[in-house]
């Protein structure tokens, strides 16, 4: 095995043999159900906090239970338990009204007054009920506050608790349900138009998203919503001309703003930006000068900036809250690299190194090399690198060396990196969904479909190797560690359409390698019935439970594993491709700790690692086998194998 990988120190898959099985196995549904049958209430929250100690993801109506259960005596847990469920859940109005029930019960008035502003911004329109009591208990926090009752919420016990509208947008944008950021975010405006910081809540939203056309939207909302208001109008559209690269606009937009405010700070950083992006150096560090700095990252990263440009000595000492500082820096440059001021950018670089701004921002060159290796820029990311200690240096580089096929050096940097650097194992990373660009549009001929799976599986190869680089994952792991407990321990379903495909590739093979793979896969579905008496079903419709069908302890070896080699590896299914490097949700990670660990230990510049979002093929497969058989059609792999394709037809047509 590699010595890179042997460091992490994982010593197994993760995946239990079925008489070992933890209870983190259960689906939500399932572990609610089994601590209801509890009597007491005190043994009830006795299982519920030993099953949450492995801080299991997901769980949203079983942790809501045990807040619920906790809240007066703990309320402490009960939040985080409910901030947990967020995560899996962040659109769920009935989790914050909950959150906020905790701390108007602890009399943090503002935390509470705070949740209940989500709430009712969540439950807008679809849950009349939750609006109708978040109003309720707002009016009675807002007479506590008004009556001059003791607010708890500046107690240590309470700071940075209330949820943030601008992380319930970015939580779905991680999730990859852009249609919903976007409904939600025009939704908070809608029913709070004219609360300022909301226009910057959805800006910075609109903005992950990289759709011009919905920042057309937000234009348009803005002229209708602040049509009276001319100071905050042209500064949100001063913002949104300037992400969208339309200088002249945005421009035009901040000067008429200055006009009725000369002291506005954004309005003069956002113009300062835009002659920055123009190449217009002169007039940008007048504007400079011109700004009453406010403590924003943004505010300090044009600082830096500007002291760059002027040649300016700062104090090598370390500069506080340096990586968001740096991440901002990162934007504006790779901003200017996207409009081609090349050559303002290559002297910031330079700047920089001269003037030592790397020992006062150590993160720095990290954030720059990256983003020069991802812009291929690699001579710049190695130069950037010189003369820098952190750990992270080994990562970047290892990366560089494995994209130009020095991968022995690679290798070696690696180990460099893993020996000086390796996640704590409780830590967490969220996950970030990265769709598969797939067709809508689905031909009609068995053909075409077919020739679209494959552009599909060629798709997912190619990120999981963009993966593999960026991350410094094995693209061997499965080799190296000889481990085969995915094909053992798992459930590899595939689409109806997979399955054509499959039979397709199945027809080339040997007569005795097709007897053997028809074999197992009806031993397999032979033990099924034997087990749960019934035969094993083929799924359809909009949405099934997985687990009251096929329970996590119906386990079986893939009927295509033999001579320690997955036989139909160039045929596999998408869920075999994308094992260890997908989610389906955005929460729940769908791979081994082999895999894990590598992600964890990625890097510390942030904790968000890309995933193949699985949905999003998941999507498409179901357009196709619509398209092919008139429904969505799945079911795990002997399933499909253990009759011929005749007999398989006739099954799935009863379904």
């Amino acid at each position: 095995m590699k010595r890179s990988l042997e460091l992490l120190g994982v010593t197994s898959s993760g995946l239990e043999e079925p008489v070992f099985t933890h209870s983190y196995r259960k689906n939500d549904d399932e572990l609610l159900k089994e601590a209801l049958k509890v009597v007491d209430l005190n043994e009830q929250e006795n299982f519920l906090r030993k099953f949450f100690e492995n801080k299991p993801h997901g769980f949203v109506k079983s942790k809501s239970h045990l807040a619920n259960l906790i809240k007066l005596k703990d309320p402490v847990y009960a939040c985080d338990l409910i901030m947990s469920a967020c995560q899996a859940a962040p659109i769920n109005s009935e989790c914050y009204y909950l959150f906020a029930t905790i701390a108007t019960e602890n009399q943090a008035w503002s935390v509470a007054n705070a949740a209940l502003e989500v709430v009712k911004w969540l439950a807008f329109e679809q849950n009349g009920e939750m609006f109708r009591k978040s109003n309720e208990l707002q009016e009675y926090i807002l007479k506590q506050i008004q009556n001059g009752k003791v607010d708890n919420s500046k107690n240590p016990i309470w700071q940075n608790k209330a949820p943030e509208k601008y992380w319930i947008l970015e939580r779905l944008y991680f999730q990859s349900k852009l249609k919903k950021l976007k409904e939600y975010a025009f939704k908070l405006l809608k029913i709070f138009p004219h609360d300022k910081k909301n226009y910057t809540v959805v800006f910075k939203a609109l903005v992950l998203i990289e759709d011009s056309n919905v920042l057309d939207e937000f234009i348009n909302l803005i002229n209708e919503n602040l049509a009276t208001d001319e100071v905050n109008k042209n500064l949100y559209l001063g913002m949104v001309y300037y992400h969208l690269n339309d200088f002249y606009l945005s421009g035009i937009s901040l000067e008429t703003l200055l006009k009725l405010d000369k002291r506005n700070a954004k309005a003069y950083l956002y113009l300062a930006l835009n002659c920055l992006m123009q190449n217009k150096i002169k007039e940008f560090l007048v504007l400079f000068n011109k700004i009453l700095p406010e403590a924003d990252a943004e505010f300090t990263a044009v600082y830096f900036i500007y002291s760059a440009l002027s040649s300016i000595q700062l104090e090598k000492v370390e500069f506080p809250n340096q990586k968001s500082v740096s991440r901002e820096i990162k934007k504006i440059i790779e901003k200017m690299i996207n409009v081609e001021q090349l050559i303002t950018v290559n002297n910031l670089i330079a700047q920089f190194k001269a003037l030592d701004y790397y020992l006062i921002l150590p993160f720095l060159p990290l954030y720059l090399s990256e983003l020069f290796i991802r812009k291929n820029d690699l001579n710049v990311a190695k130069q950037i690198l010189n003369d820098c200690k952190d750990p992270e240096v080994h990562r970047l580089l290892a990366w560089i060396y494995r994209l130009t096929g020095e991968n022995s050096r690679g290798e070696e940097e690696l180990i460099k990196y893993r020996m000086n650097w390796i996640p704590n194992k409780s830590a967490g990373v969220h996950c970030k969904l990265v769709d598969l660009k797939l067709n809508d549009e689905i031909p009609s001929d068995k053909n075409g479909i077919f020739n679209l799976l494959k552009k599909a599986y060629e798709q997912t190869s190619e990120m999981i190797k963009q993966l593999d680089l960026e991350y410094g994952l094995n693209s061997m792991t499965c080799v190296e560690t000889g481990c085969q407990d995915c094909c053992r321990k798992t459930f590899p379903y595939m689409s109806y359409t997979e399955y054509l495909l499959m039979c397709e590739w199945l027809k080339t093979q040997p007569g005795e390698f097709k007897k053997k793979v028809t074999e197992s896969s009806q031993a397999i579905v032979s033990l099924y019935k034997s087990k749960y008496g019934k035969e094993p079903p083929f799924m359809s419709g909009e949405s099934f439970d997985l687990n009251k069908e096929y329970p996590l302890d119906f386990v079986f070896e893939c009927p295509y594993l033999g001579n320690n080699k997955c036989n139909v590896y160039e045929a596999r299914p998408f869920t075999c491709r994308a094992y260890s490097y997908g989610s389906q949700d955005g929460v729940k990670y769908k791979g081994c700790n082999y895999f894990f660990e590598q992600l964890k230990g990625a890097t510390k510049l942030n904790d968000v690692r890309k995933v193949l979002n699985m949905g999003s093929f998941y999507d498409f497969a179901k357009k196709t086998d619509e398209k092919l058989f008139g429904k969505r059609v799945i079911a795990p792999i002997p399933v499909w194998f253990a009759q011929s394709y005749e007999e398989t037809l006739e099954k799935i047509k009863k379904i």
